[in-house]
């Protein structure tokens, strides 16, 4: 929220850097001279003062405060230097100003612990929403700078239950296909490409070396970076997943699924071979490393001290073993348990070395292990004994407490790695968009285990943040500003970046906040990323896949990457279909249906009974939805709440028309009019086998314009059609900066033969040729093969001539799309 204020005869504006601030962070100034002349008449030059970004608060929780006053540029707290650049000019000086916080308005009384301390807290005592404003005064001058704070009810005390992912059968025309590429096309590829050893990424083969390390035998040195270990964690949790999808006979499926089954009993041992007597795993610790410095053969013998350097990603890959050793014991219905036991010794060693004094104090560069240590803790409890995982789940607490806490000084502390604030004070997302999103999904979790009002706050901020200031209309996050990460909020560039790994990540984050606040709109936001940001990282072949995912697209998916993180994290997020489509009560009273796919899923332990839930729909092509109620055993009283979906997610964006509720629903062919709460119709009632609800989602095209705010999408329009987000393409109307009329007719067409099968939207541009409109998923896979570069000169050293970066190829497929009348 911005004022503004006149001084006398000359207004002194924000430039350079500061207006980068103000662009971020409200702020006014009201001056009297600029700062030059100011200190040559021996006056006070203009005093600045920032009071922060706009944040939530849950009740009865309190606001942390950082505001700032001075002279010149408000700093940007935790942000680096660019190598080269230089060093900033030292800021004016000038008396130390007095600062005042105080209520500028809101329904409740407001109080602050220090209201003349830049560095306070704030409480509320009601809903709603408030202004704080903060004022500085030298003497001379004064400016004051507000931010808004939404304060809240808080959530349930109690979380909905997870449906764990087991044994299941997807019935869809869409998600068969897509699964079916993933199974006999991606997850083989990335045994294949995992199993090289004539590339320098890294796979099964530094564990191999690992092993020949620990059993003290000649060995060779870490390929890849640090965390390349990830990459077959998350090929291992992939390959368990489809394991447990229902391959109907298929003799594809079934033949993929048996090499997987192999694989994992010819890399199990691998794995376990390389994990040390303590415990500890990564084979960038046990094994040399290749290193570009050049000395002793090019090799880094180490010895290489565990948890010193943030970027060596041992929680990162440490917290993805985790995770595949649970999916993997799941997948073996609890009768294999070498990788879960690994796992268990694994936690005890951070648990054993990390902690409270005498423990280190520690975090990790990359966020993952404290998610996957509440995960963890949450089974062990379920497998174990209540209690018995509590302990992991303390460990992930502490790990996030210690970020910027634990820091050895300033240079440490940076927005890339969200270690520039404690976590409790994190109220903007910043910095890299994986870590951060696991960083955020990590504090989501802590939250539902402790309670605790400061992480609560700071991850709905974070959350509020995200959804209505940083967020594309694909459901992907990562403008690309901040190297793979955010930018400033309402900075949506469409040539940038939304990276499959932030996509996975921002599943995860929504859909743990469902959990906590029993509300559709996360499920809904849930599916918007699924069937846009993250479906469309795979191609339709499932022989490619997009590392980032611009909304304008030049160019083809690759086979492989230098860093694949996403190429395990795409298969082992979509697969988990059970998860992201049902949740239950937290009293067992009933079953929450988030999501619309065809498919047979048991969810179990209902109260005690075991639920069969079946699903028949072609959705998202067709609206028309049955859900099949059976409870194992006979009638069961229970609830069972439908998502209603609702398309406006984000306060970005506003669609005409609105789209939101559902068209009709029957219980057994009777029509019902249910309780809508929290954005789920409610059906309470004795369910027998064979009970069927019958409803339709509303369909329709919508057209999707962004804000003022959004510049990248003034004077453009965006295309929907349920769930799915529409592109179009150079193959189908030519040149993709044609213009849309406003009020052009829009209408579906099914194409069975065109994408594996898609609707689209037909219309035409306002110079009258036709325009066609597929699904955003299915992009770029009918562009020709690139052609192979042009023969460089044989002695490129020869000439002191520098090279010409060459052009970027030109866009040929455009989420937004240029609106108005011919010119």
């Amino acid at each position: 929220m911005t004022r503004s204020t006149l001084s006398r005869r000359e207004m002194l504006g924000l430039t350079g850097k500061a207006a980068a601030a103000a662009a971020l962070y409200p702020i006014l100034q009201t001056a009297i001279a600029p700062e030059g002349e100011a200190q040559s008449l021996g006056i006070a030059p203009q005093v600045n003062g920032l009071a922060g970004v706009d944040r939530v608060v849950v009740l009865p929780g309190k606001t942390y405060l950082r505001g700032w006053a001075g002279y010149g540029d408000p700093p940007r707290r935790g942000e680096r230097r660019r190598p080269g650049q230089p060093e900033p000019a030292p800021p004016p000086t000038g008396p130390t100003p007095n600062v005042r916080w105080s209520k500028a308005s809101g329904p409740g009384r407001v109080t602050f612990a220090n209201p003349t301390a830049l560095q306070t807290t704030a409480t509320f005592t009601a809903p709603g929403t408030y202004v704080l404003r903060l004022t500085a005064d030298n003497g001379a001058t004064t400016s004051t700078s507000e931010l808004t704070v939404k304060a809240e009810n808080p959530a349930p005390a109690r979380q909905l239950g997870v449906v764990h992912t087991k044994r299941y059968t997807i019935d869809s025309p869409l998600w068969n296909d897509r699964f079916k590429a993933l199974i006999v096309s991606w997850i083989p590829h990335c045994i294949d490409q995992l199993e090289r050893t004539d590339i320098p990424v890294g796979g099964i083969d530094n564990f191999i070396e690992a092993g020949k390390a620990l059993r003290g035998e000649p060995h060779g040195a870490h390929k890849g970076y640090v965390f390349s270990n990830a990459y077959v964690h998350n090929a291992v949790e992939s390959m368990s997943i489809a394991l447990m999808i229902d391959a109907k006979g298929d003799p594809e499926t079934l033949a993929a699924q048996q090499r997987m089954r192999e694989t994992l009993d010819r890399w199990i041992p691998i794995i376990l071979a390389a994990q040390e007597p303590d415990g500890y795993m990564q084979t960038a610790f046990t094994l040399p490393r290749v290193t570009n410095a050049g000395g002793n053969g090019g090799q880094n013998t180490g010895p290489f001290e565990h948890w010193t350097r943030r970027g060596d990603h041992e929680g990162y890959t440490a917290g993805y073993f985790l995770e595949s050793a649970i999916v993997h014991y799941m997948m073996t219905d609890r009768k294999d348990a070498r990788l879960y036991d690994a796992a268990k010794k694994l936690a005890d060693c951070w648990d054993r070395n990390l902690g409270p004094a005498p423990k280190k104090a520690w975090y990790d560069g990359h966020q993952e292990m404290e998610q996957a240590l509440v995960r963890f803790g949450r089974f062990v409890n379920d497998n174990e004994g209540a209690g018995k995982g509590d302990r992991y789940i303390k460990l992930a607490k502490f790990l996030l407490d210690n970020r910027y806490v634990a820091a050895r000084d300033d240079r440490e502390r940076s927005e890339y790695d969200q270690s520039h604030l404690p976590v409790i004070e994190q109220y903007e997302a910043v910095g890299h968009a994986v870590r951060a999103m696991y960083n955020y999904s990590g504090m989501a979790d802590v939250v539902t285990e402790t309670h605790d009002p400061d992480y609560r706050s700071a991850v709905k901020s974070l959350w509020d943040n995200i959804v209505n200031r940083k967020y594309y209309v694909t459901g992907g996050i990562g403008s690309g500003e901040t190297s793979e990460g955010f930018g400033p909020n309402y900075s949506l560039r469409n040539a940038a970046y939304c990276e499959s790994c932030s996509s996975c990540g921002v599943i995860f984050f929504q859909w743990k906040m469902g959990l906590a606040y029993h509300d559709a709109k996360y499920a809904d936001l849930v599916e918007e990323t699924i069937y846009n940001a993250l479906l469309g990282g795979l191609a339709m072949d499932g022989k490619t896949f997009y590392y980032p995912n611009p909304l304008d697209a030049r160019t083809l998916r690759t086979a492989w990457h230098s860093v694949p993180c996403c190429v395990g994290n795409i298969p082992r997020t979509l697969l988990q279909m059970p998860t992201w489509t049902y949740a239950k009560d937290p009293d067992g009273t009933g079953i929450y249906v988030n999501q619309f796919v065809g498919s047979t899923i048991t969810v179990e332990n209902v109260g005690g009974t075991d639920v069969e839930m079946v699903q028949r729909t072609n959705y998202p092509w067709d609206g028309k939805v049955a859900v099949t109620v059976n409870p194992k055993g006979g009638a069961k009283r229970m609830t069972v709440r439908v998502r209603v979906p609702d398309r406006e997610t984000s306060a970005l964006y506003a669609s005409t028309p609105a789209v939101k509720g559902l068209t009709s629903m029957t219980v057994n062919g009777k029509a019902v009019k249910p309780k809508i709460e929290n954005g789920y119709a409610v059906l309470t009632r004795s369910w027998t086998p064979g009970d069927r609800i019958d409803f339709e989602v509303p369909l329709t095209i919508q057209r999707v314009r962004a804000i003022e705010q959004v510049e990248a999408d003034r004077g453009k329009v965006a295309l929907r059609y349920g769930p799915l987000v529409y592109n179009i393409e150079k193959v189908d109307v030519g040149d993709v900066a044609k213009v849309l009329p406003p009020n052009a007719p829009l209408s579906t067409e099914w194409r069975g033969d065109l994408l594996h099968g898609v609707a689209v939207i037909t219309g035409a541009f306002a110079d009258g040729s036709p325009m066609v409109a597929i699904p955003n998923y299915a992009r770029m896979n009918r562009e020709p093969a690139p052609p192979p570069p042009l023969p460089q000169p044989a002695d490129p050293s020869a000439t002191n001539a520098p090279r010409e970066r060459p052009a970027p190829p030109p866009i040929v497929s455009v989420v937004w799309i240029n609106e108005g009348r011919a010119s």
